[in-house]
């Protein structure tokens, strides 16, 4: 799945938590109004937390928008801390353990603490298509591409078509060797969504093994240039490599 797709999405859920329940603070207020700064939005959450005044009912929202103000910047070390300080204070928060397994996979590669985090999520949610996509992907780079396999297609079977869900599984079918069910994945991925530029470098791999070095130049070219940068492009091309190298055990 597109590593900046699945960030939006981490964001996304961020704008969901509830406001601060009675507001006894303006730093905390303010921490927790602010949109669009996370820089802004750190400063006023610190000034929160560090005041010592806030009841644990009103901290755990405050570490968390500074917990993702931090992920939003690529500050993934300190993310996972206030991921972390959370999770102490409050285990039953589902999304707060997905960001934390992204974190520990952007700042480390560390797929173990990733797939940990995942299954704290899925214990919570057993019914949320996205996290098994999410364990899917780990799975797959970690280079245990049949239990991907296994969450791809119980994500699917919860949300069927989802694009995001059939870029992993054939991410999963191309680990395994499987590559002309990967190509039929990732031609619905394409058509579903045109513009998921990771399924067009992954798809763009498959047929370089298959001999079609034409179609595969084209399909790389259409991932760069709609990659958001070549620091994302670079990322996602590791988990293509790892992927594809941490499986060769399992390959037909």
């Amino acid at each position: 799945m597109n590593k900046a797709l699945r960030i939006g999405l981490i964001i996304t859920v961020m704008l969901m938590s509830p406001f601060i329940g009675a507001v006894e603070f303006d730093d905390a207020q303010k921490c927790n109004e602010i949109k669009d700064d996370p820089d802004l939005t750190i400063q006023y959450c610190t000034t929160a937390i560090l005041s010592g005044e806030l009841s644990t009912e009103n901290l755990v929202p405050v570490l968390t928008k500074r917990g993702f103000s931090y992920y939003r910047k690529r500050n993934f070390d300190r993310a996972i801390s206030d991921f972390s300080a959370v999770i102490r204070l409050d285990p039953n928060i589902a999304r707060i353990y997905i960001a934390r397994g992204m974190a520990y996979d952007y700042s480390e590669q560390n797929y173990d603490e990733t797939i940990d985090n995942f299954n704290s999520a899925i214990r919570l949610k057993p019914n949320n298509a996205r996290y098994y996509n999410y364990r899917c992907w780990a799975f797959v780079v970690k280079g245990d591409a049949q239990s991907g396999l296994s969450d791809c297609n119980k994500s699917l079977e919860l949300q069927p078509d989802n694009p995001g869900t059939l870029d992993s599984r054939g991410l999963a079918h191309f680990a395994l060797g499987n590559y002309q069910i990967a190509l039929k994945d990732y031609n619905k991925t394409i058509q579903l969504d045109s513009e998921a530029w990771s399924t067009h470098l992954n798809r763009a791999r498959i047929l370089e093994i298959l001999g079609d070095t034409l179609q595969a130049e084209a399909g790389r070219k259409i991932a760069r240039e709609n990659a958001q940068g070549e620091e994302q492009y670079g990322i996602w091309l590791r988990n293509l490599e790892d992927a594809e190298k941490n499986n060769q055990h399992l390959r037909k």
